[in-house]
């Protein structure tokens, strides 16, 4: 009994916490950024780190550091302040000239933020990856590993979107609870996982080619989302239309070939299996199924959301807009989740 009650007063003290957070989501990143700023225009030691991407080498050439934990730090602050100045000063006012209703203006600025970042993501993670040799080539992801140094543009890519879905964390305890919740919950921890595994571990060039999997669908979405808000009927389901063209080919085509490659050609192209991780090797043979598991759980979750997509479009073919299968409240009816869903 009194381990019970231990835990509901922890819950109710973390409730607590995020309630304080959520309302304070813009005054306290804001803070930390401004401190951390001007620790760095004053010319203090290490504050240089928090901004900038670090260890480059006489290449020009960056590999990983310790300091990329504080980079991290610093762009999960940026998020936070970024996202929640943005909906209240931007996103909300603009639903509220278009007539958006006050009980849909918070969901209308959260999938409209997420099209911003998604679009954004996506756009430079094709910028990154372009005339690259893993470029529509999977065998590229395991030639020549370990790789663990990267452009400047590359590192800031993957340091900046590992920072987001860091950040991710704390949205999903701040946003209105869903009916897939749980689920949202795994393929965060799944999604985190599979980034930070293929960072420290020197995986980053399929980890790139999931992420634009990922991106590009998630942006549409959104903005179908967004639609639904403000004009639903043609333009929404027509948006939706295209979301469903690109998360089929690439979510559940082209992330299913990134599957197959990493249950296949490690063992064709990988030079040698084994653990040396001061010389970079992090990949003994059992590796290869602890990438591919992680990676089959987040397909799972991508087919399961699948089915809530068709279901979706069932409604679309039978109506004229664009509701949901599941909904926020008793009241009101939403399209379907799908968010957020990076490698």
């Amino acid at each position: 009994m009194k381990k019970v009650q231990n835990k509901i007063v922890k819950q109710s003290r973390m409730k607590e916490l995020a309630n304080y957070l959520a309302k304070h989501q813009i005054e306290i990143p804001v803070r930390i950024i401004t401190s951390i700023a001007a620790g760095y225009f004053l010319g203090l030691p290490l504050f240089d780190k928090f901004i900038f991407i670090s260890n480059q080498r006489e290449d020009g050439r960056f590999e990983k550091s310790y300091y990329d934990i504080p980079f991290l730090f610093f762009y999960i602050c940026v998020f936070t302040a970024l996202r929640a100045a943005t909906m209240d000063y931007v996103l909300i006012p603009f639903a509220q000239y278009f007539g958006v209703s006050v009980k849909k203006l918070q969901r209308f600025a959260e999938q409209s933020w997420s099209f911003v970042y998604y679009s954004c993501a996506f756009s430079y993670g094709i910028y990154v990856m372009y005339d690259s040799p893993w470029w529509f080539d999977t065998t590229y992801f395991w030639r020549d590993y370990p790789v663990y140094d990267y452009t400047k543009e590359f590192k800031y890519y993957y340091l900046v979107q590992f920072a987001y879905w860091l950040q991710q964390i704390f949205v999903l305890q701040i946003e209105a609870p869903r009916k897939d919740y749980k689920e949202l919950v795994l393929h965060h921890i799944n999604t985190l996982l599979l980034i930070s595994f293929s960072y420290v571990c020197n995986f980053t060039r399929v980890g790139n080619a999931v992420f634009v999997c990922m991106d590009l669908p998630d942006a549409i979405l959104a903005i179908a989302k967004s639609f639904n808000y403000i004009c639903p009927g043609l333009i929404c389901n027509t948006a939706f239309a295209c979301m469903i063209v690109s998360w089929i080919y690439t979510r559940i085509y082209l992330y299913g070939r990134i599957i197959v490659s990493t249950l296949t050609e490690p063992d064709l192209y990988v030079p040698e299996f084994k653990l040396d991780p001061l010389n970079g090797q992090w990949f003994p043979y059992f590796v290869k199924y602890i990438i591919a598991g992680l990676m089959i759980g987040l397909y799972l979750l991508i087919i399961f959301w699948t089915v809530m997509i068709f279901k979706v479009l069932l409604r679309i073919l039978r109506t004229t807009e664009v509701t949901d299968v599941r909904s926020d409240d008793e009241e009101e009816v939403e399209m379907v989740s799908v968010e957020e869903v990076a490698g």
